[in-house]
């Protein structure tokens, strides 16, 4: 029972907490799930992956998987429920006054300092991603050779997937897929 109220509480400071969506959300939620065991840095790793190729919003896929890994069914229910729910309430509030404020200078500065400070949790999300996925610290404290720091197929994988991003512009899942099949192929 210590493990739902656990989920729950932790879900929902991740759900009131963070601003901006899911990959807003990734920083707050790999503390937690290396904090509490929950998820290993690189399990959070191909949790992200997981979650950006199944439906769903990123942090309500990850407080499913987490809370059903922890404490089965009623767990992926209850931290689902926790990290909903601080949005729902705050939209209703928000929805219910910003129609009156919006035009104010003091909201819109509001905005304007959110939005930066977004830009600076997805940032560190992708830098914690990338530290897993492209550097290999434990390789080169061994080795201490330079070429062992990095792992050069995936910053290829990478670069060749930003490419195609930028020019065909098409649906991520398509890159998904495509990236999971060359990572059986060359992994």
């Amino acid at each position: 029972m210590m493990i739902l109220a656990r989920l729950f509480y932790e879900f929902f400071k991740i759900g009131l907490f963070t601003y901006g969506g899911g990959l807003a959300m990734l920083p707050l939620l790999q503390e937690k799930a290396t904090a509490y065991g929950w998820l290993t840095k690189e399990q959070f790793t191909d949790m992200i992956a997981i979650s950006q190729s199944t439906p769903g919003a990123i942090a309500i896929n990850m407080a499913t998987f987490v809370g059903y890994d922890q404490a089965g069914f009623l767990g992926s229910l209850i931290s689902s429920i926790g990290v909903i729910l601080p949005g729902f309430i705050i939209i209703i509030i928000v929805a219910k006054f910003l129609k009156h404020f919006n035009e104010k200078p003091v909201v819109k500065a509001i905005f304007v300092g959110l939005r930066a400070t977004v830009i600076g949790l997805i940032l560190t999300a992708v830098i914690n991603v990338a530290m897993v996925s492209v550097v290999n610290i434990d390789l080169y404290n061994e080795t201490k050779i330079i070429g062992n720091l990095f792992d050069v197929k995936s910053i290829i994988l990478f670069a060749v997937t930003m490419f195609a991003v930028i020019k065909y512009k098409k649906h991520p899942i398509y890159y998904i897929i495509s990236a999971g099949i060359i990572g059986i192929i060359i992994w």
